[in-house]
């Protein structure tokens, strides 16, 4: 009987594990001064994000209604060249946009959705 359910405990137990993330962790990414300066601002208030892309952003900026969400706790999933995918958490959910910046500023903002 021990054997047996060591057998069936193990094999579960790895996995959740794994799933938990207690597996593999992927290295930080790096972030430009800017954008930690950007998400700096969002402490689970739609105003503080909206004050951060006035800020931020580019005039004309299409903000894609970022800042009617309430976002907290971003963090940065991936870089590419001066883009970089950020997640945020928004109530029960999480948020994710495309943010890429051009001469300091934010130039574009694309909604990922949510999860």
């Amino acid at each position: 009987m021990r054997k047996f359910l060591l057998a069936v405990l193990l094999p579960v137990s790895v996995f959740i594990l794994i799933a938990c993330g207690g597996g593999e962790k992927k290295a930080d990414v790096k972030v430009s001064t800017e954008m930690q300066d950007f998400m700096n601002n969002f402490n689970g208030r739609s105003a503080s994000v909206k004050i951060a892309l006035d800020d931020f952003g580019k005039p004309g900026l299409d903000r894609k209604d970022m800042d009617l969400y309430n976002l907290e706790k971003p963090k940065v999933l991936e870089a590419s060249g001066n883009c970089y995918l950020m997640e945020c958490k928004s109530g029960m959910t999480k948020r994710k946009y495309n943010i890429c910046w051009e001469g300091g500023k934010i130039s574009s903002i694309e909604d990922k959705g949510m999860e």
